[in-house]
């Protein structure tokens, strides 16, 4: 048996303690009452936790991908900055290594590639907010 095997068998198991202990509708007994919850925590934790290892699954799926796109881009320009050219310029590779359309798109909003600092008061701050 695999694992995965297992906890369908002990997920079917408990569905019918469940069924069983809720034949003759709410248990009336403090001991019934309190085998029920316990059975529904064990169902609530393991169903968590699948849904965990499918969320952790994912974001490994997407590192790999960031990984391979950082390192094509590692292999193309080696230890010299990728978009600057020899004139001190920059310059955008309109040609994206193999798998980038598989990231998500990104979409900057206003000031946020300005680079320096920007001095304001509280009272600017809040402002700026409460305009949008």
């Amino acid at each position: 048996m695999t694992d995965d095997d297992i906890l369908r068998f002990t997920q079917g198991q408990r569905r019918k303690l469940e069924a069983h202990l809720l034949q003759n509708g709410w248990p009336q007994d403090a001991e019934g009452q309190t085998q029920l919850m316990n059975l529904w925590n064990d169902m609530d934790r393991q169903a968590l936790g699948n849904k965990r290892i499918g969320v952790e699954q994912k974001q490994s799926e997407a590192d790999r991908m960031i990984a391979t796109v950082i390192a094509d881009v590692a292999k193309r320009f080696g230890s010299q900055v990728p978009f600057a050219n020899g004139e001190g310029g920059l310059v955008i590779d309109h040609n994206p290594p193999d798998g980038a359309e598989k990231l998500p798109r990104i979409s900057t909003v206003p000031g946020e590639m300005d680079i320096g600092i920007e001095s304001q008061n509280f009272n600017d701050f809040v402002k700026k907010f409460e305009d949008e």
